[in-house]
C-alpha cells in the first residue's frame, strides 16, 4: 500500500443557492464512468467510491438523489463532470481508523444501468477488462455455452468488431461491450464450425477461474479518456 494515495481522485461538488457557493471535496478510490458523446468535459458516472467527513457525505449522497453533477479528477482521468442519472443507488458506511476518535464515511453510489447490467440494453460494463473476466462475465450474464479455454478468442473478436470500448476508470479498467446473446452465440457458432474452438476431449463439470473483489479492484488506473 505505499503510496496508496497517489493513486486516489478527488469529487468536487458545488452546492450553490441564492448567495453563496460551498464546496465539498472528498477522496475517490474507485470511479466508472464514461465521456459523453457531445461534449468530452461532460459524462455520466456508473459507479463512486468515495470517502469523507458526515457533512461531505451527505451532500454528496443528496447531490446523487437530486441527480446533480459533481467533477471527478485523477490518475490519467482529466477533470470531467458527471451525474449519475435517475434511479441511482447509495450504500454508507464508517470506517473506524487506528489513531482516529471519530470513523471516516464510506459512500458508494451506483448507476441504475450499472445495477441492472443484465446485457438487454446491448450494453454491458464491467469493471473489469482481462480477458478471462470478460469471457467468464458474459457468459455467465447472457448463459453463452463455452469454456474458458475460449477467452482470448472471443475478445479478439471483440476488438475486431470494436464492441470492446474502454471507459474512464479510476482504481480499475472499465470497459462496455456492446452486443446481444444473437450476436455472440453466432460468433460461437462460426467458431466451432470452422474448427477454431475446440471442445474439452472428456464429459464433466467446466471449472471457471474465480475472480474477486480484490482482483478486479486492485489494477493500477489507466489512461481510458475515449468517446464511444
Amino acid at each position: 500500500m505505499k503510496n496508496a494515495h497517489l493513486r486516489f481522485g478527488w469529487l468536487t461538488y458545488y452546492k450553490r443557492n441564492e448567495k453563496t457557493t460551498t464546496t465539498f471535496q472528498l477522496r475517490l478510490d474507485r470511479f466508472i464512468g464514461e465521456v459523453s458523446p457531445d461534449s468530452r468535459n461532460r459524462g455520466k458516472a456508473h459507479l463512486i467510491s468515495v470517502i469523507g467527513g458526515d457533512t461531505q457525505i451527505a451532500a454528496i449522497n443528496a447531490a446523487i438523489s437530486a441527480d446533480e453533477s459533481f467533477e471527478i479528477q485523477g490518475p490519467d482521468v482529466a477533470p470531467i463532470h458527471v451525474s449519475f442519472g435517475r434511479n441511482a443507488q447509495t450504500h454508507r458506511a464508517a470506517l473506524q481508523l487506528t489513531g482516529r476518535k471519530r470513523p471516516l464515511r464510506h459512500l458508494i453510489g451506483a448507476s441504475e444501468e450499472l445495477i441492472n447490467n443484465a446485457g438487454s440494453t446491448g450494453r454491458t460494463i464491467l469493471a473489469h477488462s482481462d480477458p478471462m473476466f470478460v469471457w467468464m462475465s458474459l457468459a455467465q450474464i447472457h448463459g453463452l455455452p463455452g469454456i474458458p479455454e475460449w477467452a482470448d478468442w472471443f475478445c479478439t473478436r471483440l476488438e475486431k468488431h470494436k464492441s470492446i470500448v474502454p471507459m474512464l476508470g479510476i482504481g480499475c479498467r472499465p470497459v462496455i461491450v456492446k452486443g446481444d446473446k444473437k450476436r455472440f452465440l453466432r460468433w460461437l457458432g462460426l467458431g466451432v464450425q470452422r474448427g477454431l474452438l475446440a471442445f474439452p476431449e472428456g464429459a464433466g463439470r467446466i471449472e471457471w477461474p474465480r475472480t474477486g473483489l480484490t482482483d478486479i479492484f486492485s489494477q493500477e488506473p489507466t489512461a481510458a479518456a475515449l468517446t464511444q
